[in-house]
């Protein structure tokens, strides 16, 4: 056998690498909004050609299966749903289109260009672990990621359906923790003290009136009065005279 011949037969054996999607978080917060970087290797790049991926938040059903993907007959809104999103570059970041490069539709490319080579980069903003997408009657379907896996989504853009770009990488979210709830303590109630009743002061007894110095001589100067006269009186009536009242 020619070894020209073997070679080219190895070579013609070894699988191409498949498109791989890398993540820089994927253990998100599922009360808030978080801004993911995503990056892609493998995929196949079409230069000049119309379109590229689009890139999304979203939920997949049987997604080891693969029976959500477009090109195996997958329809958005009934085996895929997504975070809903406009298609212009100042949107809330939760669709990217990343366009083949040189592609005339590179201007609306708010996820960048793809290189020849296959590998992208771009943000993602994941709103969070809920989101309202929209089933295939146009009715509004609320996502719970706590209860189904979600993840970020590459599938073909522009209605250009391609299984090679057709990708699922799941994401996580960690449990939001309940609030503790403090009780406020229960108000003892104080009891009133009754008022203490006010006394009636009892009259007081006027005080004796002073006995001073005064007082007292005026008393031993009536007694010596009243001894005067009578010895006047006294010594007149001896003498014959009569007393004088």
């Amino acid at each position: 056998m020619n070894l020209a011949l073997v070679v080219l037969s190895t070579i013609l054996t070894v699988a191409a690498p498949g498109p791989q999607v890398t993540v820089d978080v994927t253990t998100l917060d599922a009360a808030a909004p978080t801004v993911v970087q995503v990056s892609g290797s493998g995929f196949q790049s079409v230069p000049g050609g119309f379109g590229g991926i689009y890139v999304l938040f979203g939920w997949v059903e049987d997604p080891a299966g693969g029976t959500w993907r477009p090109s195996a007959g997958g329809l958005t809104g009934e085996q895929l749903r997504y975070a809903p999103d406009v298609e212009t570059a100042e949107n809330a970041g939760h669709q990217r289109f990343v366009a083949f490069p040189g592609s005339s539709t590179s201007v609306e490319a708010n996820g960048g260009e793809m290189t020849a080579e296959g590998t992208w980069a771009t943000s993602l903003t994941v709103p969070g672990s809920t989101f309202t997408a929209v089933d295939r009657a146009g009715a509004e379907v609320v996502v719970d990621c706590l209860q189904v896996t979600c993840g970020v989504i590459t599938i073909g853009a522009h209605g250009i359906e391609n299984a090679t770009n057709e990708t699922f990488t799941p994401l996580t979210f960690a449990a939001t923790e309940p609030t503790p709830t403090v009780s406020a303590p229960t108000p003892t109630a104080t009891a009133t003290p009754d008022p203490s009743p006010t006394g009636v002061a009892a009259p007081t007894a006027p005080a004796p009136a002073p006995v001073g110095p005064l007082a007292a001589g005026a008393a031993v100067l009536a007694a010596a009065g009243a001894g005067t006269a009578w010895v006047v009186r006294r010594r007149r009536s001896d003498d014959g005279t009569p007393p004088q009242t």
